[in-house]
Protein backbone atom coordinates (compact mmCIF):
# COMPACT_ATOMS: atom_id res chain seq x y z
CA UNK A 1 0.00 0.00 0.00
CA UNK A 2 2.96 2.28 0.55
CA UNK A 3 4.09 1.71 -2.79
CA UNK A 4 0.51 3.11 -3.97
CA UNK A 5 0.34 6.11 -1.76
CA UNK A 6 4.29 7.29 -2.81
CA UNK A 7 2.73 7.06 -6.77
CA UNK A 8 0.17 8.86 -5.89
CA UNK A 9 2.32 11.95 -4.14
CA UNK A 10 4.69 12.09 -6.90
CA UNK A 11 1.81 11.94 -9.53
CA UNK A 12 0.34 14.67 -7.37
CA UNK A 13 3.98 16.80 -7.51
CA UNK A 14 3.67 16.04 -11.59
CA UNK A 15 0.07 17.71 -11.81
CA UNK A 16 1.03 20.65 -9.81
CA UNK A 17 4.20 21.25 -11.73
CA UNK A 18 2.09 20.75 -15.10
CA UNK A 19 -0.39 23.43 -13.52
CA UNK A 20 2.16 26.21 -12.67
CA UNK A 21 3.19 25.49 -16.24
CA UNK A 22 -0.66 26.03 -18.00
CA UNK A 23 -1.37 29.93 -18.38
CA UNK A 24 -4.78 30.05 -20.57
CA UNK A 25 -6.49 27.78 -17.79
CA UNK A 26 -9.85 28.79 -17.02
CA UNK A 27 -9.88 30.01 -13.45
CA UNK A 28 -12.92 27.44 -12.62
CA UNK A 29 -11.07 24.40 -13.97
CA UNK A 30 -8.09 25.68 -12.23
CA UNK A 31 -9.78 26.49 -9.18
CA UNK A 32 -11.24 22.65 -9.18
CA UNK A 33 -8.64 20.93 -10.08
CA UNK A 34 -6.82 22.95 -6.76
CA UNK A 35 -9.38 21.57 -4.81
CA UNK A 36 -9.36 18.00 -5.76
CA UNK A 37 -5.66 18.31 -5.32
CA UNK A 38 -5.60 19.48 -1.53
CA UNK A 39 -8.12 17.02 -0.87
CA UNK A 40 -5.84 14.29 -2.35
CA UNK A 41 -3.05 15.77 -0.28
CA UNK A 42 -4.99 15.91 2.64
CA UNK A 43 -6.46 12.31 3.06
CA UNK A 44 -2.22 11.87 1.79
CA UNK A 45 -1.13 13.42 4.80
CA UNK A 46 -3.26 11.36 6.82
CA UNK A 47 -2.81 8.34 4.75
CA UNK A 48 -6.91 7.81 4.45
CA UNK A 49 -7.31 5.39 1.83
CA UNK A 50 -11.63 5.56 2.15
CA UNK A 51 -11.08 9.41 0.91
CA UNK A 52 -8.51 8.56 -1.48
CA UNK A 53 -10.86 5.37 -2.77
CA UNK A 54 -13.45 8.18 -3.10
CA UNK A 55 -15.38 7.98 -6.70
CA UNK A 56 -16.04 11.92 -6.62
CA UNK A 57 -12.70 12.24 -6.30
CA UNK A 58 -11.84 10.24 -10.03
CA UNK A 59 -15.19 11.81 -11.12
CA UNK A 60 -14.17 15.17 -10.77
CA UNK A 61 -10.58 14.72 -12.32
CA UNK A 62 -12.48 12.81 -15.45
CA UNK A 63 -14.55 16.27 -15.71
CA UNK A 64 -12.12 18.47 -15.76
CA UNK A 65 -10.02 16.22 -18.16
CA UNK A 66 -12.99 16.25 -20.20
CA UNK A 67 -13.02 19.67 -20.18
CA UNK A 68 -9.01 19.96 -21.49
CA UNK A 69 -8.42 20.01 -24.75
CA UNK A 70 -5.57 17.33 -24.82
CA UNK A 71 -4.52 19.05 -28.07
CA UNK A 72 -3.82 21.95 -26.22
CA UNK A 73 -2.64 20.46 -23.10
CA UNK A 74 -1.52 16.32 -23.20
CA UNK A 75 1.00 16.89 -20.54
CA UNK A 76 -1.78 17.87 -18.26
CA UNK A 77 -4.34 15.69 -19.63
CA UNK A 78 -2.04 12.37 -19.53
CA UNK A 79 -0.98 13.75 -15.71
CA UNK A 80 -4.96 13.84 -14.99
CA UNK A 81 -5.74 10.25 -16.48
CA UNK A 82 -2.55 8.83 -14.80
CA UNK A 83 -3.88 9.96 -11.43
CA UNK A 84 -7.57 9.60 -12.12
CA UNK A 85 -6.31 5.81 -13.20
CA UNK A 86 -3.99 5.48 -9.74
CA UNK A 87 -6.99 6.03 -7.57
CA UNK A 88 -9.50 3.83 -8.76
CA UNK A 89 -6.94 1.02 -9.16
CA UNK A 90 -5.22 1.69 -6.18
CA UNK A 91 -6.66 -1.02 -4.00
CA UNK A 92 -6.38 1.70 -1.02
Amino acid sequence: MQDKLNELRDTLSELQRELRGVDQLDDETKRHLEGVMESINDALHREDTEALSHPSLRETLAQRNDQIEESSYPNLTKVLTNLADILGNSGL
